[in-house]
């Protein structure tokens, strides 16, 4: 069983981007959990309005490092 560090980042765009960085976040969170994983926030850094400047999560389970290993680059909107 290996597991995966997940970083997420907000990028230029100020508020928007930390709102969707949050969204990002919350949608890598929904499918660990319906995969049966366990996930734990490791750092996070959250702006006023609820979005993500950064966060540093660890998922461990079955195959979640086969899934998950090609989600890498730079995710834009």
């Amino acid at each position: 069983m290996r597991g995966i560090i997940l970083e997420i980042r907000a990028g230029a765009g100020g508020d928007e981007a930390a709102i969707f960085a949050a969204n990002l976040f919350r949608m890598y969170f929904r499918y660990a959990q319906s995969q049966g994983w366990h996930f734990s926030v490791l750092d996070e850094n959250r702006n006023s309005i609820r979005g993500l400047k950064a966060i540093t999560a660890e998922i461990i389970g079955v195959d979640a490092y086969e899934q998950l290993k090609n989600e890498s680059g730079v995710h834009r909107v």
